[in-house]
């Protein structure tokens, strides 16, 4: 039988307790997993949900590390110690961290002991300070200016989360992340979180999510209704570097547009239509291109159904005299793989906006990604049925395949537009569709 690997956490708190004692020994919180082979040990409760079993663990810190059986004899002596410290130590399974520092080195070992209180030695893993959690994404993505970066997420549905959690897979080192829903059975098959979450509000679950990512990363959540608290969101919103809008109606989404608008901030907007049958995506830069009202104007939003994906949304959008059986009917939702697409374009078009300007990996995609409106299809059904199929081609728009729309700022747009004239339907390619 393999040793246990035992990964600790918080390696920079276990040091300093190690200069400011010595030699002594404190509690430490741990987990197991796979009926244990594996464990996790932290110096104070750890920021994520974890699906492990609890164990009963400490630290003990020595003048000099005990070399063979010595360490075994080290470990009994340690869980003896907080056995006649703390009575509610015991546990089936105890695991004893051992360190010391030999000639400017952290030496350390680990004894696990079983329910019949027999010792047995483990493999110690450090987990990664912060520098190098994303060493791998060195030359392509520039992680250090990204660290620095804000990112507002307003929406943690099945798009918003998976956006959350690529862009701190990314690099992206603070985040505001605001709704307020929770999550209901309804969601799990295009989640990002899973049953372990029903019930949470989205943002503390995705939180979660995000520091199993990159513990290190700093997160304000807050569960409000934006178009209920739109003050209050400003507030948190004014100082981000980057805004992505993934919420799931016009209402919230025109009122992130002038958060956009006020304070200056480049905005993405994104969206699925019916069951998933495609989307579109929307960069606000404010000044440089068009806003939400340049191009969601009420001739195209009633051209393009967006989907309704839940009972909240589908009840706020029809009369209060349709029972809500009927309501249920109009729910209408898509694979998680075909938001997926939409939620990629998302991140790659945010990664595109923090690092633009600098010498990264992805500076080239500046050049492609000019467009500042895109179109993908994953099915011709609805308003894509007309489309013509993938195939070869690549001259006009297809399903499986972004479009980017060349749309120039409404001079005359009512909510960001100066005098001027409108935008003609010469200029918007998808006018015809």
């Amino acid at each position: 039988m393999s040793p246990p690997f035992v990964y600790m956490h918080q390696v920079q708190a276990v040091y300093q307790n190690f200069l400011g004692s010595q030699e002594g020994i404190v509690r430490a919180v741990a987990f197991g997993f796979d009926e244990g082979d594996v464990f996790h040990v932290y110096t104070a409760a750890p920021k994520t949900q974890l699906s492990g079993y609890p164990c009963a663990s400490a630290i003990q810190f020595l003048s000099s590390m005990p070399t063979g059986d010595e360490g075994f004899l080290a470990a009994e002596q340690a869980r003896n110690t907080m056995l006649e410290r703390e009575v509610n130590f015991s546990a089936s399974q105890i695991v004893i961290v051992l360190l010391a520092i030999e000639e400017n080195q952290l030496r350390h070992r680990v004894f696990i002991s079983n329910p019949e209180g027999q010792f047995h030695e483990g493999i110690v893993k450090f987990i990664p300070e912060r520098s190098e959690l994303y060493s791998r994404s060195q030359g392509l993505l520039e992680t250090s200016i990204l660290e620095n970066c804000q990112v507002g997420i307003v929406g943690l549905g099945s798009g918003g989360s998976t956006v959350a959690l690529e862009l701190a897979k990314g690099g992206v080192g603070n985040f505001v992340l605001i709704d307020f829903d929770r999550l209901e059975l309804a969601n799990m098959a295009r989640h990002t979180c899973g049953t372990g979450d029903l019930g949470r509000y989205k943002t503390k679950a995705v939180r979660d999510l995000l520091y199993g990512k990159n513990p290190y990363i700093q997160i304000k959540a807050a569960e409000l209704d934006i178009n209920q608290n739109l003050e209050e969101t400003k507030l948190l919103l004014k100082d981000c570097n980057l805004i992505i809008a993934a919420t799931d109606n016009e209402r919230s989404r025109f009122n992130l547009n002038s958060i956009a608008l006020e304070y200056k901030i480049t905005t993405i907007f994104g969206r699925a239509l019916t069951r998933a049958a495609g989307g579109d995506v929307l960069r606000v830069r404010p000044d440089e291109g068009p806003c939400l009202g340049c191009v969601f104007t009420k001739e195209f939003l009633a051209s393009r159904q967006e989907e309704i994906s839940q009972f909240r949304q589908a009840r706020e959008e029809t009369p209060a005299y349709v029972p809500d059986d009927e309501v249920k009917a109009t729910i209408q939702v898509g694979l998680s793989s075909d938001i997926l697409p939409i939620s990629n374009m998302i991140v790659k078009l945010a990664l595109v906006e923090l690092s633009r300007g600098k010498n990264s990996g992805i500076s080239s995609l500046e050049d492609d990604l000019i467009a500042d409106f895109y179109i993908w299809a994953n099915r011709r059904e609805g308003t894509y049925a007309s489309w013509p199929k993938m195939e070869y081609g690549s001259k006009t728009p297809s399903v499986l395949r972004w479009y980017g729309a060349k749309l120039e700022r409404n001079l005359s747009c009512p909510v960001c537009g100066t005098q001027g004239e409108s935008l003609s339907d010469e200029d918007n390619i998808f006018a015809s569709q």
